[in-house]
């Protein structure tokens, strides 16, 4: 017979189950308004914070958008293969690549950019800025727990 589970870890994997939901429906909802582009949550991501940062390292990049290093290079394949990003050599070292957005591939990161604020605001509606702010706070204390984690691995 199973036991029954402590409180502690209830709220834990409820917190996990709700985040999980909350981020696959803001996906699902954003990806809604995103027709006829092939890029995905991720790519969007890519985009957007390419839009925000252009000229960004592939290591900095992934970890800005939280994707290991060869999921992030196959998704690289398949921006730079729908002409969106290029990627070259950092002229500083010539050891890094550096990503940039193409012509085509910074407009559709404002279209990702728009659409996704669009959302965001669908996300946050009926909730006061000082919860939206509370909110912001509490996922970056959150993120940068689980950073300390991945420096230690």
């Amino acid at each position: 017979m199973d036991q029954p589970l402590s409180i502690e870890t209830q709220v834990s994997s409820s917190l996990w189950l709700m985040m999980s939901s909350v981020a696959t429906r803001f996906g699902r909802e954003t990806l809604r308004g995103l027709t006829g582009c092939k890029i995905g949550m991720q790519g969007a991501r890519v985009l957007i914070h390419l839009l925000e940062q252009e000229g960004l390292r592939c290591s900095s990049l992934a970890n800005a958008v939280g994707l290991e290093a060869t999921a992030l290079s196959h998704l690289m394949r398949s921006l730079a293969s729908q002409g969106l990003i290029q990627r070259a050599r950092a002229s500083r070292d010539q050891r890094g690549v550096e990503v940039s957005l193409t012509d085509k591939g910074r407009d559709v990161a404002r279209r990702c950019r728009d659409v996704n604020a669009r959302t965001e605001h669908l996300l946050v509606a009926g909730l006061d800025m000082s919860d939206v702010q509370n909110l912001q706070a509490i996922l970056s204390r959150m993120s940068a727990n689980l950073e300390t984690t991945d420096t230690e691995a």
